[in-house]
């Protein structure tokens, strides 16, 4: 069962899911209806999910799940990734991509993993740099620190 996103308890549990580009406005509208339509009949093993999802930067998106309604299931988890599976089909869209994400005001800049070294070395990523920590995986550290500087993530052994 759908509910809105800010309604979400902490302990929720979360997925974040990268997209390789921004959205288009008609592209944006599609997600959120197939997001809203399937967390609504979300289930595992029959019984209803209380989920819920939203979309940042106009590239990410972050579903959750109170696992103290129902716990997702593997199947359940499944079923929410053939969403993303289905969607990057008819989108063209890849919502697995694992780059670097740094914030640039509201613009999201992807780096691939393999070049985060040399782009560090050349000053493109600063300590200071706002990143996104892509595996978040409760919704209080979501809204606390999913996003922080690059000194304090993953990356820091570069500076």
């Amino acid at each position: 069962m759908y509910i809105p996103f800010e309604q979400m308890p902490d302990h929720a549990r979360v997925w974040i899911y990268q997209a390789n580009r921004p959205f288009t406005p008609s592209e944006a509208q599609q997600i959120s209806q197939t997001l809203e339509n399937g967390t609504q009949s979300w289930e595992a093993h029959g019984a209803p999910l209380q989920a819920s999802f939203e979309i940042r930067f106009n590239q990410i998106l972050i579903v959750a799940v109170n696992e103290a309604v129902n716990q997702a299931s593997g199947c359940s988890i499944d079923a929410s990734t053939r969403w993303f599976k289905e969607l990057a089909a008819n989108l063209t869209i890849d919502f697995f991509n694992r780059d670097l994400a740094v914030l640039r005001g509201e613009i999201l800049e992807l780096i691939p993993i393999s070049q985060i070294k040399s782009h560090v070395e050349a000053g493109n990523i600063s300590p200071s740099d706002i990143i996104l920590r892509p595996l978040t995986e409760q919704i209080t550290a979501y809204r606390s620190a999913w996003l922080c500087p690059a000194n304090e993530s993953y990356i820091s052994r570069h500076f």
